[in-house]
């Protein structure tokens, strides 16, 4: 049986909260728990990250993510469409040759 392909948003941004996915939660970023709990689900074949931030994506490579592209600024503003976000992180990934 495949298994599916983790794909995680996280834009370094943020109104309410200024760089929540890279603030420290139990000695780890936040982005480290959500990736460490889909890694650990036995759920997922991979996991990616969706980013444009360059901090980000190094802490989810060291964490065990991918992040085999950028995500272009358009997509990446607080009035960025998820389902844009989705569709772009799809296309890519099957561009890049994953399943």
């Amino acid at each position: 049986m495949t298994k599916a392909v983790c794909f995680i948003a996280a834009r370094g941004g943020s109104k309410g909260v200024p760089k929540k996915n890279i603030r420290t939660i139990g000695k780890k970023p936040l982005i480290a728990h959500t990736i460490e709990d889909a890694l650990h689900s036995g759920v997922f074949s991979q996991v990616v990250v969706s980013t444009e931030d360059k901090e980000i994506a190094k802490i989810a490579t060291k964490f065990g993510a991918k992040v085999p592209f950028y995500r272009p600024k358009n997509l990446a503003s607080a009035n960025a469409n998820m389902d844009k976000v989705i569709l772009h992180g799809i296309k890519t990934l099957e561009d890049l040759g994953y399943e």
